[in-house]
């Protein structure tokens, strides 16, 4: 299946209001809003949706963890190449579960394990960043110029939406998730850690990963986090360092994932969840070769972080 990557997450939220206030804080360009909710853009087009938790047309909740407080995202939305490509997956997904298809062509089902899924022709705009200018030790490029990343104030804003991670509530059902993202839909295995974690990229796409499925136990359920892309390591520093002036609290971070090699910044957000900042992903090509990373020996996928993490830190647990 041609699928290209993430066009759109919906989000079921208790405060409209505050989870506005959140994602104008992250940088997000603001579309349309209303009684109805808030849609907001990143610079791709790809978008993201807040509605009224109790709004009757949302897929029901499907989400259990440590932070759920009402909020949580309802729908993630998948963009396709061509309408040929959406025909194909109506029928596949036809064959053993109910497929809803909305007046302009959007199909709406539910993945192995429950979660709400959709799929739409492509609407978004590609962002071509150009390339950086870093003066190396012995080889400068940017001569008697200032840094891209060195102004202060820099408005950074979210280039696309990244990926998405689900949580199993058991080790078997992560490998079911798997099997149906790869088996029906034709997303690619990218890394598999220790027989319950995987990363996934679709098949139009080049990112090590677009979507992970994970077991972290039977009281995790549903969408754990939502990662967006920023330019570099800059822009993450800018919009992070803002979102903690503005009473934002993080979780771990700014630091490096080992899996993907991305620069990395997690959030707590009133959305439900998490929310990531990333950049620097690894592209990866048909010739890629999935690895078994065994995380009894691998640690932790993180090569350095900024701060260190406090006594009882869990990752996506948050503090007492």
């Amino acid at each position: 299946m041609n699928i290209v990557g993430i066009e759109r997450i919906v989000y079921g939220v208790a405060d409209l209001a505050l989870c506005t206030r959140y994602l104008t804080d992250w940088g997000f360009h603001a579309r349309d809003s209303g009684a109805w909710g808030a849609d907001f853009a990143t610079a791709e087009k790809t978008t993201v949706a807040l509605r009224d938790a109790g709004d009757p047309s949302l897929p029901k909740p499907h989400h259990k963890s440590a932070f759920f407080q009402g909020s949580c995202g309802r729908e993630v939305m998948w963009g396709v190449d061509t309408a040929q490509t959406l025909q194909r997956i109506a029928a596949e997904l036809a064959r053993d579960r109910d497929v809803r298809e909305d007046s302009d062509g959007t199909l709406h089902s539910n993945d192995a394990i429950g979660n709400a899924i959709a799929f739409c022709v492509t609407k978004r705009s590609p962002v071509v960043e150009r390339p950086l200018e870093f003066n190396l030790v012995g080889a400068p490029v940017r001569i008697n110029r200032q840094a891209a990343g060195a102004a202060k104030g820099m408005a950074a804003h979210p280039l696309r939406i990244n990926h998405v991670v689900y949580l199993a509530p058991t080790q078997a059902q992560a490998q079911a998730a798997k099997d149906f993202y790869i088996g029906r839909l034709g997303f690619r295995l990218s890394d598999n850690v220790g027989d319950h974690g995987f990363f996934m990229r679709p098949g139009l796409s080049h990112d090590h990963h677009n979507l992970l499925i994970e077991c972290f136990g039977s009281d995790s359920i549903g969408l754990q986090h939502t990662a967006y892309e920023f330019r570099d390591l800059d822009h993450i520093m800018h919009r992070g360092t803002y979102l903690e002036s503005q009473g934002w609290s993080s979780h771990v971070g700014p630091g490096r994932h080992t899996l993907g090699s991305n620069l990395t910044w997690y959030f707590w957000t009133p959305m439900g969840g998490l929310m990531e900042l990333i950049s620097d992903m690894d592209y990866v090509t048909d010739e890629w070769q999935p690895r078994f990373i065994d995380p009894k020996t691998a640690g932790p996928p993180i090569a350095w972080t900024a701060r260190p993490n406090p006594p009882g830190y869990r990752f996506g647990v948050p503090p007492k």
